[in-house]
């Protein structure tokens, strides 16, 4: 079954296995938003059948930023559950990445996945960084 996400709906709501990058530098973290959404997320996805958190965070990574960049290091396991339109439970493996020297902040918008170029650089405090869109 490989090639099909870790992801299934049952009546009571949807379950996902999500990899997710923390990317760091200074006291700036990465943040994606996709236009419409009203939120900012990690940048990352579902991970498949048969493949690997780092292998599906680095697919991610291509798919959603255009860069091929590693992985980086397995820092948090997180479980969340929250009410979106139902009910979501979902099991994250977070991996830190340092930014790295190559990449420049104007060059995020590369990503293949609709609505994935909106890539953009907050501080914790949220503050828009000059790479984010505005709001």
């Amino acid at each position: 079954m490989a090639g099909h996400d870790i992801s299934w709906k049952h009546p009571a709501g949807t379950f996902n296995l999500r990899a997710a990058a923390v990317v760091t530098r200074g006291g700036s973290l990465l943040l994606c938003t996709v236009e419409g959404l009203g939120y900012w997320f990690l940048p990352g996805g579902r991970v498949r059948f048969g493949e690997s958190g780092e292998s599906a965070l680095t697919r991610e990574l291509a798919e959603e930023l255009g860069h091929d960049l590693p992985a980086g290091r397995l820092a948090l396991v997180v479980e969340n559950i929250y009410a979106d339109s139902t009910l979501e439970h979902e099991i994250g493996l977070y991996y830190h990445l340092p930014w790295p020297d190559t990449l420049d902040d104007s060059d995020l918008r590369r990503g293949a996945e609709p609505g994935h170029g909106s890539a953009g650089r907050r501080s914790p405090s949220s503050a828009p960084c000059a790479s984010s869109p505005p709001g």
